[in-house]
């Protein structure tokens, strides 16, 4: 049988080799990049996931592993992050219980892991690398709260009312304790707070087994569970590694070998010449000294460098595309010039303010259960969240620009939302008690406030110059 393969093979035309190879050669990565397992979907399926339990699994382990082992995945991550928050956002209510409320909550030690500047760049990286995060809040006596993360590996089930898929009632959570001991809970959404049963996907009815209030976050999903950022890019980081390989492994192979001697004579002649320079150290800039006997020249090679260049740009692209960020951001600046960066800041701006408007309504939602448990009335909750600028400004600019409106409404000078865009603009981290420094002072006398924060616009422009 191996015989009459082998003469088939040998039958073919060029042409039908050619095709052959190819096929080969492409089987493998069309495996990879295809959409589904099994090259459909199933359009009569009760649920509308595309994505079964076991993939999402999976896509959140990778995700992981190439958010802190890839360097474009983690540079992805790091961009996202770093554009929308910065050195963190910043609050101001207008009603003193509201402001008592939510200091004791924010500002509690207890929740530092979730709203320091540090917390909130780790809720973020949380939701861009696992496409969700579960907030889990304990309400606790006297109007106090604390709020943890729940790793989404253990939410098994999401329990919506049957009649109604948008009303999310419950949360099953299974995991395993140090002692490797099983538990499962049941928690209640946030929008639940009464405990409403309702039927899971056995039909069982189920109820809260646990007090605490899950607050979920989805990222870049229709359906209830979150998908990663980095899942569009995965297969394309994977290649792009597989190609920096390849082009190391022809570098090492050409490298090799740097020099080609020809030489008269026989085998001992060889021998003689390669015991003289074979594996030596040679300190650079000697002479090699050769009779009419021996011609040693560099070996030329050629590294295809420039075409891997493009070939490798391509597959960087397909990543970007994947991520949202443009290709100058991953270490190539040669891409960008100021009519470009002019060109793409801007969808990277409303890709940031999106994202920023999305931890805007996280934020917002979860305050006002700890405000609602401090029993102040829902027309008291308005607070002011602020996120750093997402690029910087012209300081100059913008602190003559300051000036020229105050002078034209001079009533805008004690406008505290006003001066804390200024302050923030220039980079003071701590906006609200510089203004709360200045309302002090000078209380009742806006010249006098506007002249003050004039003055510290005036001093941190000098330390940026």
């Amino acid at each position: 049988m191996k015989e009459k393969q082998e003469t088939r093979l040998t039958e073919q035309s060029p042409g039908d080799e050619l095709e052959m190879l190819i096929r080969e050669a492409t089987a493998s990565v069309e495996a990879d990049l295809a959409l589904e397992d099994a090259g459909w979907v199933n359009l009569s399926a009760a649920t509308g996931e595309v994505i079964t339990a076991s993939e999402r699994i999976t896509n959140v382990k990778l995700s992981r592993l190439y958010a802190l082992k890839d360097p474009m995945g983690k540079q992805a991550i790091r961009l996202w992050t770093d554009y929308t928050f910065g050195s963190g956002i910043t609050w101001q209510a207008e009603d003193e219980k509201v402001t008592k409320a939510l200091e004791g909550f924010w500002g509690s030690k207890a929740n530092q892991s979730i709203f320091s500047a540090r917390g909130q760049r780790k809720s973020s990286d949380k939701l861009l690398i696992d496409g969700e995060v579960f907030f889990a809040i304990f309400l606790g006596a006297n109007g106090a709260a604390t709020i943890r993360h729940i790793d989404p590996l253990e939410i098994t089930e999401i329990i919506a009312n049957p009649e109604d898929k948008e009303d999310i009632r419950y949360y099953r959570r299974e995991w395993s304790d140090a002692q490797a001991k099983p538990h499962t809970v049941i928690y209640r959404s946030f929008s639940n707070i009464k405990d409403e049963a309702t039927l899971d996907q056995s039909g069982k009815s189920v109820t809260k087994t646990d007090d605490a209030l899950i607050y979920h976050l989805t990222f870049n999903t229709i359906t209830k569970r979150g998908n990663p950022l980095l899942l569009p890019a995965l297969i394309w980081m994977k290649y792009n590694t597989r190609f920096l390989a390849s082009r190391i492994a022809i570098m090492l192979a050409l490298a090799k070998f740097a020099w080609r001697s020809k030489v008269k004579g026989g085998q001992a002649t060889v021998d003689a010449i390669k015991a003289k320079t074979h594996e030596q150290d040679i300190a650079a800039g000697s002479h090699l000294v050769e009779n009419l006997g021996s011609d040693t020249q560099p070996i030329k090679t050629e590294t295809g460098a420039q075409g891997a260049y493009q070939d490798g740009r391509m597959i960087k692209l397909m990543f970007c595309a994947g991520v949202g960020w443009p290709e100058q951001y991953f270490g190539d600046l040669n891409t960008g010039n100021l009519a470009t960066a002019k060109t793409v800041e801007l969808p990277v701006a409303k890709m940031c303010q999106s994202y920023q408007a999305i931890w805007n309504d996280t934020y917002k939602d979860i305050d006002e259960i700890v405000l609602a448990h401090n029993k102040i009335p829902p027309e008291k909750w308005y607070v002011d969240r602020d996120f750093p600028a997402i690029a910087p400004h012209d300081y100059v600019t913008m602190a003559q620009s300051i000036q020229q409106i105050v002078q034209s409404i001079p009533e805008l000078g004690f406008a505290p939302d006003v001066m804390q865009q200024a302050l923030l603009s220039i980079g003071v981290n701590n906006p609200g008690e510089v203004l709360d420094a200045l309302a002090k002072e000078a209380k009742g006398n806006p010249n006098t406030t506007l002249i003050k924060a004039l003055k510290q616009l005036r001093e941190s422009l000098n330390k940026k110059e």
